[in-house]
């Protein structure tokens, strides 16, 4: 018993003397970077992400690495480069032919089963049950790689109709101990953003009427299980950062289902004085200083979209994204891509998706540049991304 609590006391020891080290240099590197100014230049930006996008390119146009460290291209790596150069307007220089084949080649890991797409170097048990990362989680990354492309898949996603039935939607759903939870732990809210959006893209794709009525019922649910103290789903101790910031996450991906659809949500500035809450000290919204590409974004997308319906939180809700501005712009590494969390090594779901401290990889820079694009729309600054219109994470 003495041995274990000298072990558990010496890994509390050395984990915060790690976060200490890690937050001071995080401070020297924001206060010395100063990344967004007057003299930013984004056509430099635009080369340097497109620059490390090509230096991960593996042996066709359409194969690509997650990171420097990895040694083997996954579909997910080649949707996030397309999806990226997307938003920095480089399809564009593609011809017509080029997208055919980058469609081909994804039509390639799509099963004309269920619809959903597997990649032979990540396929595991994990791939096939997780969706915080995974089969389901990817096909809502593919939808916009298609839709960039001007495309769709080969298959309609037959897998959803598991998901057609109200009765079934409901008892799945009162499964979740909604008016209990504070952390959603069970994750329960990423896999009703990849079920719910790639239901809305089956309904507007394939004109799919039952996808319609089973996205007609969710959202129903869903509004119906909004706590209207806070605008958002579940309790939890608003004085509880951790909670906090696990609560706007799990609103984040379920938003967009009523955003891309045009429903308003009530409750407008309980929900944002709760996101600006998330914003820590160098502008980005998390619990640790080195907050990461999916707590900065979750925030990001919540405040702009709200933004119009609260305006007597506008020019607050401005200052805080002008300072997030210059935070996700400090996580642009050495190589020209982006990081996840400075400083920390990070593996998403296998280790053909991983990077090590600093080093850019396929996901963080896609999402990165998403924030950029979104608050350089909002901020109304003259920028040549392109956000095309589809369910789930870019309209």
């Amino acid at each position: 018993m003495i041995k274990k609590a000298v072990k558990r006391l010496a890994n509390y020891v050395i984990y915060r003397a790690t976060r200490l080290l890690i937050t001071l240099k995080v401070f020297h590197r924001v206060h010395a970077k100063k990344a967004y100014n007057d003299d930013f230049n984004r056509q430099t930006f635009r080369e340097s992400v497109i620059s490390f996008i090509s230096s991960l390119s593996y042996d066709t146009n359409f194969q690509y690495k997650y990171s420097t460290s990895c040694n083997k291209p996954t579909l997910y790596a080649s949707a996030y480069a397309c999806m990226t150069l997307s938003l920095l307007g480089k399809l564009n220089d593609l011809s017509t032919q080029q997208k055919a084949q980058w469609i081909a080649y994804f039509d390639s890991f799509q099963d004309a089963n269920d619809g959903l797409f597997y990649d032979p170097v990540v396929d595991s048990q994990l791939y096939r049950t997780a969706d915080w990362w995974g089969s389901r989680h990817l096909a809502l990354h593919m939808i916009s790689a298609y839709t960039n492309l001007g495309g769709k898949p080969k298959y309609p996603f037959y897998f959803l109709e598991d998901y057609y039935d109200a009765d079934r939607i409901k008892q799945w759903l009162d499964s979740h101990e909604w008016s209990k939870s504070c952390t959603h732990a069970d994750d329960i809210d990423n896999k009703i953003m990849n079920i719910g959006c790639l239901l809305q893209y089956q309904r507007d794709a394939w004109n799919d009427d039952r996808a319609r009525a089973a996205v007609n019922y969710l959202q129903s649910y869903l509004l119906s299980r909004i706590n209207k103290q806070t605008g958002m789903w579940g309790h939890f101790d608003t004085n509880n950062p951790d909670q906090l910031s696990r609560v706007v996450q799990f609103a984040y991906h379920l938003f967009p289902l009523f955003f891309y659809d045009g429903i308003q949500i009530q409750h407008h500035a309980l929900v944002v004085e709760h996101v600006l809450a998330t914003q820590n000290k160098l502008g980005g919204f998390g619990v640790q200083i080195n907050s990461s590409a999916c707590e900065d974004m979750d925030s990001i997308d919540i405040l702009i979209r709200f933004s119009p319906f609260t305006k007597n939180h506008k020019k607050e809700i401005d200052i805080r994204l002008y300072k997030s501005l210059n935070w996700i712009l400090c996580n642009q590494v050495d190589d020209g891509g982006f990081v996840f969390r400075l400083y920390e090594r990070f593996t998403y779901g296998h280790s053909q998706m991983s990077s090590k401290p600093n080093e850019g990889s396929m996901l963080s820079t896609w999402f990165r540049v998403l924030s950029i694009a979104y608050l350089d729309k909002h901020f109304e600054t003259p920028h040549n991304f392109v956000i095309n219109r589809c369910p789930g994470y870019e309209f």
